[in-house]
This record gives C-alpha cells, sequence and structure tokens, in this order.
C-alpha cells in the first residue's frame, strides 16, 4: 500500500503567494518559481488557504494585434464557388475526403464522422463512417435489422465497394462461420505438431 506524504508547506510564505495570485498578474508556476517550490506544492498550499482559481486565463491581446488581425482578410474578394465550399465546410456535413464532416478513430479500428443532425447520431455527434456512406449510396437511412459490412474485415476502409449492406442476422452468421473455421484450421495445425 502506498502512503501519500503530505506536502511540506510550512517553509511558504502563502500569504505573499496569496496576494500574488490575487492581482491576477502571476500564474501559479510563476509565484511558484518565486519561492522555489513546485507548482504542484504551491497549488496545493493556496488551495488549502481558500483560494478561488481562475482556470480560464487567455494571454491579453494588445489593440495593434486585435486590428492586424481583423484587417488580415479585409477586402478580399471570394468568388461564389468558394462562399459555397466555405459553407459546405462549415455545415458539418462535409470534409473533401469522404462527402461528411471531421473524421476521428474509434476505440475499436473503425472511422467515425461528425454528423450532429443524424438520427442515429451518438451524443458527441459522431457516426460509424461506412453506416453514413452506405446509407448515400442507397439513399435511405438503416433499418434496425440492417448493418453494413467491410468485405476485407478491413475497418477503416470504407470505399463504397468494400462496403456490403447486410441483414444483421446474416452479418453475425457469417463471422461465427468465420470463426468456427478459423478455431477448425488452428487445432488442425496444432494437432499436426
Amino acid at each position: 500500500m502506498v502512503k501519500k506524504h503530505k506536502q511540506d508547506t510550512s517553509l511558504l510564505n502563502v500569504e505573499e503567494a496569496l496576494k500574488l495570485y490575487a492581482t491576477g498578474k502571476y500564474t501559479i508556476q510563476q509565484i511558484a518559481d518565486l519561492q522555489y517550490v513546485s507548482a504542484g506544492k504551491m497549488y496545493y498550499a493556496l488551495r488549502d488557504a481558500g483560494c478561488k482559481f481562475i482556470h480560464t486565463r487567455r494571454k491579453a491581446v494588445s489593440p495593434e494585434e486585435r486590428l492586424h488581425r481583423s484587417l488580415a482578410n479585409k477586402g478580399k474578394i471570394i468568388s461564389e464557388e468558394q462562399r459555397r465550399l466555405i459553407s459546405e465546410r462549415n455545415s458539418c456535413n462535409y470534409n473533401g475526403l469522404n462527402g461528411y464532416g471531421h473524421t476521428k478513430n474509434h476505440n475499436r479500428g473503425y472511422v467515425l464522422v461528425y454528423v450532429p443532425k443524424h438520427p442515429r447520431a451518438h451524443k458527441d455527434g459522431y457516426l460509424m463512417l461506412h453506416t453514413v456512406l452506405m446509407e448515400r449510396k442507397i439513399g435511405r437511412y438503416l433499418k434496425d435489422d440492417e448493418v453494413v459490412h467491410h468485405i476485407n474485415h478491413n475497418r477503416t476502409d470504407n470505399r463504397i465497394e468494400n462496403l456490403l449492406l447486410m441483414k444483421k442476422r446474416e452479418h453475425m452468421s457469417m463471422h461465427m462461420k468465420e470463426r468456427h473455421a478459423e478455431r477448425k484450421n488452428h487445432a488442425e495445425i496444432n494437432h499436426h505438431r
């Protein structure tokens, strides 16, 4: 069992640290550096002293920098085609790659796509890309008893020619037969050794 040691804060000048933090000019790391302690030790000392922390500190932008940023694109002429492309890209239904929103990887190897308006989208707005692409091909949402199968078993290969629409029962049966065949081959190989 690991024992947790209480931080020794007796050498810290907590009152001075509280005053510095309250000004808003110093971060916890900067105050810790002034007192030659770690940021973690300073954080716990301030917390134990009843300090309320400011979690969203942002670097102040000078008025000159703000003006420079606002003028960066001023006067640029954007064609109707560019406007349309920007509008599609920002609508969360397009990414140029597969025709839909931005993608990320699922922990089971699939690719998820951001489609928050889809009726089956998860709470975070993502859905399996292969499902969205198949629905786009057939022109309707999948039924509850339908599933999309990757023909080459590569879960990241979402080319439409690699996707097959199947009934859930057929899909499960096919995978069970494959597993059974694999086990049988594995047993035969081990038997011949």
